[in-house]
Order: structure tokens, then sequence, then C-alpha cells
């Protein structure tokens, strides 16, 4: 009686061991060129109406091009295909401390050139964490 109680409880924890949820969780890399923008900027819109006799226009406008400055501190990617790409805090704090040493980036932010990067990372949401930055 006794080894057959053994063999049921035995049974009784495999079955619980194999029914357990075995969650893998999978991290992909993604490669993303484009032009480094000052995040703030971006988002910047205007909007105006016009009023005519007959009917009432609403124009808005979105600024996209926002060249970063030697003071931006929350940057994003702008592909050649108009997507934005976000980056999380590290990422941002990665980019401001490059710019200050990079003096290439710095020169080109003085004369108002974009600067144009290759950013290796993973999407974490709508926002990625960057591995690389080139």
């Amino acid at each position: 009686m006794k080894t057959l109680s053994a063999i049921a409880t035995v049974l009784c924890f495999a079955g619980f061991l194999s029914a357990q949820d075995q969650t893998r969780t999978e991290t992909t890399t993604t490669t993303w060129n484009g032009t480094l923008v000052d995040e703030g900027c971006r988002t910047t819109r205007t909007q105006s109406k016009e009023t005519t006799a007959d009917k009432t226009e609403t124009k808005t406008t979105t600024v996209t091009e926002c060249p970063v400055t030697t003071t931006t501190t929350s940057f994003g990617l702008m592909t050649p295909e108009g997507k934005f790409v976000h980056f999380d805090d590290a990422g941002n704090t990665r980019i401001f401390e490059m710019m200050k040493k990079n003096r290439g980036w710095t020169t080109s932010v003085t004369e108002r050139k974009p600067i144009k990067v290759r950013v290796i990372g993973s999407s974490n949401g709508d926002v990625v964490v960057i591995k690389e930055i080139q």
C-alpha cells in the first residue's frame, strides 16, 4: 500500500511539473539607419483656421525636421521612410555623452548639418533599447 501511495504521489508531482507554463522571451535585434532629431521639437504642431463665407478650413502643420543641438537631451531617429524611433532614457544619455565626446557630431550641430547614424538595438514596446550606435 505504501508503494502504491508513493507511486501516485510521484506521478502527481510529475503531472504538476509538466503542466507548468514554460514561457520563453526572445529579443530581436534590429538595425535602424537615419538622422538624429530632437524628440521634444519633433512633436511641435501648429494649427490655423481660415474662415470664408461658405466654409471653415483647419490646417495643421507638423514640424518633422528638428536637428539636434548642443542642449538636446531627448533624442529620436527619423528613418528615410519617415518612421520615427524613440529611445529609452539610457539611450538618450548615451547619445548625449557621444555628442559631447565626438567632435564630428559637435561640428555638424554647430554647422546645422544632420547627423546620420546607424542604431542597433531591440524594441521594447514603442521605445528602442540601444545596444550600439555608429
